[in-house]
């Protein structure tokens, strides 16, 4: 990103020739078109540019459904969207749209990330340094994708299941729209995909900077402390809490990230424009920085709306009358005539009403809340954890009173507590429902039996790779 600010993810390709534009293209480089690889991989610039394109389509694949579903499939909203209500049951069919969007978008994504970290190395003719940069944007984004599959359609992936049906693990470039079908690649372990991001994010880390001289492109790009936060993250749905405790601390006290005390500085009334991103923000998709527009159209409308979704009272009530993340972040939003549900609640994270909102990715407070309940899980009852506790709860509320030891009785009991302020801190961001899943408790259908916690894989997939690539279980 030469310049962040009015041109965030608005570099496109075309097999024609470099074009830089707005409008809705996609890069495409064809892995035996090498004549056209070199031309982009020739410069920095240009080399840049094609980089864009992941992350850009990092967004695409988590525009919608792929990211909201971490959240409509729990009590976190009432739903009263007929489709949605089908995702809740798991009765999606093999067939169905939604897993086949954020299946194909996310290989689509992976494979122009396989075509820079393949081909830089080999026709990349500008600086070192750089190059190494970009190879390691590229694994940054590879392994945020897999993961987003893999919490999708990874079956056990959530609950410990190291040998369930994970994912193909496409790893070199293909031509097309999907993986490449003629290798009938088959489905990985959860774990051999687990230990492919952990592999991608810790080569990745050697190579990526601290920070960027523009502040918009340190919370935007990948840096060392987006890939720590992801590998926590990671860590923490394997299971793996000391790494994820360990991971997790190297945010925490880093001068690029701080807490704010001030919600609404977080998460600002958008004007759609050039809304800058908090240093709460450790990774982040900054859309308004596109002159207020984007070429995909709004996103997340239906927070705002009411359309599909409200805020229920039940869950608003676990807020005191003096939390910020209730007297500042939870809103009306729209009411006009044509709106759905003008009198009910929703998320002021989303406040802009062209959906034009920077989207929230990992924040600092989520590695706060994520080392304290590893801390517990793996030393029992701590004070360190009890002070993390303390910070995210303490700052969103100044009536707050600080929890000290002794009001746990059993490591059972902060765990809870430290699980209900993940919920409340980290709400309408896409990761209830993983926390749901990782610990055992029950999403929105409480009768949705343990094999429909993941989606189908789409039909079309294992179609044309003539039944390699199998079907999770609960869908045979």
């Amino acid at each position: 990103m030469k310049k962040i600010n009015n041109t965030i993810y608005a570099f496109a390709f075309v097999a024609s020739g470099l074009v830089y534009t707005a409008c809705n293209k996609q890069l495409d480089l064809a892995p035996e078109d090498t004549t056209v690889e070199t031309e982009v991989f020739q410069s920095a610039s240009s080399a840049e540019s094609a980089l864009m394109d992941v992350y850009n389509k990092t967004y695409e694949a988590n525009n919608g459904a792929a990211y909201t579903i971490g959240d409509f499939t729990t009590d976190l909203l009432v739903v009263s969207n007929s489709y949605y209500q089908i995702v809740i049951n798991g009765e999606l069919p093999v067939d169905n749209s939604t897993s086949k969007s954020i299946w194909a978008d996310c290989y689509s994504t992976i494979n122009v990330a396989n075509v820079m970290i393949e081909s830089i190395p080999k026709l990349g003719t500008y600086n070192e340094d750089l190059e190494l940069q970009h190879i390691a944007e590229a694994k940054f984004l590879r392994a945020y994708n897999y993961l987003v599959l893999l919490k999708l359609f990874g079956d056990g992936a959530l609950t410990g299941n190291m040998d369930g049906l994970g994912l193909p693990l496409q790893l070199t470039p293909y031509e097309g729209t999907r993986y490449d079908a003629a290798n009938s690649l088959t489905r990985s372990s959860v774990g051999e995909v687990y230990a492919q991001i952990i592999k991608d994010l810790t080569e990745a880390l050697v190579d990526l900077q601290e920070a960027y001289e523009d502040d918009l492109e340190t919370r935007a790009r990948a840096t060392k402390g987006s890939v720590h936060a992801l590998l926590s993250r990671v860590y923490l749905y394997k299971g793996d809490y000391e790494k994820a405790a360990s991971e997790a601390n190297l945010l925490i006290g880093n001068v690029n990230y701080a807490l704010n005390s001030n919600l609404r500085s977080v998460f600002p009334l958008s004007s759609g424009y050039d809304v800058n991103l908090d240093k709460e923000f450790i990774y982040a998709i900054p859309l308004t920085f596109n002159n207020g527009d984007h070429q995909y159209g709004t996103h997340f409308f239906s927070y705002y709306s009411k359309v599909s979704y409200y805020v229920p009272e039940e869950f608003i009530s676990k807020y005191s009358d003096t939390d910020q993340r209730k007297t500042t972040l939870i809103w009306k939003g729209y009411e006009g005539a044509n709106g759905q549900h003008p009198t009910k609640f929703t998320t002021s994270k989303f406040n802009n009403s062209d959906s034009r909102d920077n989207i929230p990715m990992i924040r600092l407070s989520e590695m706060y809340l994520t080392r304290a309940e590893a801390l517990v899980r793996t030393s029992g009852l701590t004070q360190e954890a009890v002070d993390l506790l303390n910070e995210i709860a303490g700052r969103a509320d100044l009536s707050y009173t600080d929890y000290v030891l002794g009001d746990f009785a059993t490591a059972d009991e902060l765990i809870d507590r430290i699980l209900l302020e993940r919920e409340k801190e980290l709400c309408f961001e896409g990761l209830h429902r993983y926390d749901l899943i990782r610990t055992g408790r029950k999403l929105q259908d409480k009768d949705l039996p343990e094999n429909r916690y993941v989606l189908p894989i789409p039909k079309s997939e294992i179609d044309i790779t003539k039944g390699s690539l199998e079907q999770n279980p609960g869908y045979l």
